[in-house]
């Protein structure tokens, strides 16, 4: 642990803030919040312990990924952010990274309200935590959400880019005084029509957080679509990445389904048309890993699924139902807002350097940048 003075707001007087290092992703020992926290925080569900916990347990015990628990608190002891970072190993560079690989949609700290850091504040917290954290090579930090609910994300006061992909939302708490968009509209009248002519080949039923002798036959048929989907687009099978599968998997097991972990289909009799795998909590429902059979497709099952989802988060009584990262046109007829997400890179040392200017050139050719140098001008 590490104190530091801060310069106040306004004037010369000082103010302390407490940066306390957990490595090992001791959550208990930093007293992380969970999902059913009564704490007055803003957080997505990427940051709260039960995700972080199957997080180290599947993914970075399998990708061999050090945690590290950064916890910043105030003079009187208070939590103002928890940051959960990851040290990755790539061709021998050591990156400070996020706990994600592909999981997680929003990195963000969680924000204690009221704990807002002006940026002078944060970049001499910041400076603290890149001392207190062991030797790497690169900073890399990516889809860094603008805001936390509503509350300023101090890693946006880094020196950041744009993210490729924005986040999407609906905001549903008061949906009878959202006016739906034309698109919107005549996509529902499509999916009104879709539904009845699935009745043709059989009734179509929609499954929320099956039991437990259905819901492992739900969830492999998710991953044998989302294989396929794979296969037909050329994109390499992200579930073959280290420990991801069993991290979606742990994610809606029995004791999980329900609490952090949503899973749901529509299906004609025993068959899986479409199927969703995502997450919940806090007032807020998160729109992940969706999957379609494509022989029927003519159906619009997916977006039939996604209809229901929506309209059962509006029944329970949420405020948002996330559609997740991604600039997919469908997220554009139904969204209400828009989450800017941002990245930030830093190489610690030489060998840093050169990974960020290897990876800039590989960018740079994958864009089609040496095509460009021989196209003919005009």
């Amino acid at each position: 642990m590490t104190v530091i003075d801060l310069p106040q707001r306004g004037g010369p007087a000082r103010r302390s803030v407490k940066v306390e290092h957990y490595d090992g992703g001791n959550l208990a020992a930093a007293d992380w919040p969970s999902l059913a926290s009564g704490r007055d925080l803003k957080m997505h569900v990427f940051q709260s312990r039960e995700f972080l916990e199957i997080w180290m347990n599947t993914i970075g015990k399998a990708g061999r990924i050090e945690p590290h628990l950064v916890v910043v608190k105030d003079g009187e002891g208070r939590p103002i952010l928890y940051l959960p970072f990851g040290i990755e190993t790539e061709f021998n560079i050591r990156l400070l990274r996020f706990m994600d690989c592909g999981v997680a949609d929003y990195n963000a700290p969680i924000v204690a309200n009221g704990g807002t850091l002006s940026r002078q504040e944060f970049n001499a917290v910041w400076s603290e935590v890149l001392t207190l954290l062991p030797g790497f090579d690169v900073v890399d930090l990516k889809k860094m959400a603008g805001d936390v609910s509503g509350a300023v994300n101090p890693l946006t006061y880094l020196d950041c880019v744009p993210f490729s992909d924005s986040g999407h939302s609906i905001a549903i708490s008061e949906p009878e005084k959202a006016e739906p968009s034309p698109s919107l509209v005549r996509l529902q009248r499509r999916l009104k029509r879709a539904h009845q002519d699935l009745r043709d080949i059989g009734e179509p039923t929609f499954v929320v957080n099956p039991t437990a002798n259905l819901s492992p036959s739900v969830m492999e048929k998710l991953f044998e679509l989302k294989r396929r989907k794979y296969e037909r687009t050329d994109v390499p099978d992200f579930l073959n990445a280290p420990g991801v599968a069993d991290f979606y998997r742990e994610i809606v097991s029995p004791r999980r389904i329900g609490t952090i972990g949503h899973l749901s289909a529509l299906m004609i009799g025993s068959t899986v048309i479409a199927a969703h795998l995502g997450f919940a909590g806090r007032g807020r429902f998160y729109y992940i890993f969706p999957a379609f059979d494509a022989a029927y497709e003519r159906y619009r099952p997916g977006y039939l699924l996604l209809d229901h989802l929506v309209d059962r988060s509006i029944k329970e009584g949420l405020e948002i139902f996330d559609l997740g990262i991604g600039d997919a046109s469908y997220k554009m007829a139904w969204e209400t807002h828009t989450l800017k997400l941002y990245s930030h890179e830093r190489a610690m040392t030489a060998a840093g350097q050169v990974y960020l200017q290897m990876r800039r050139v590989r960018r740079f050719l994958k864009a089609g940048g040496v095509r460009s140098w021989f196209r003919p001008a005009g």
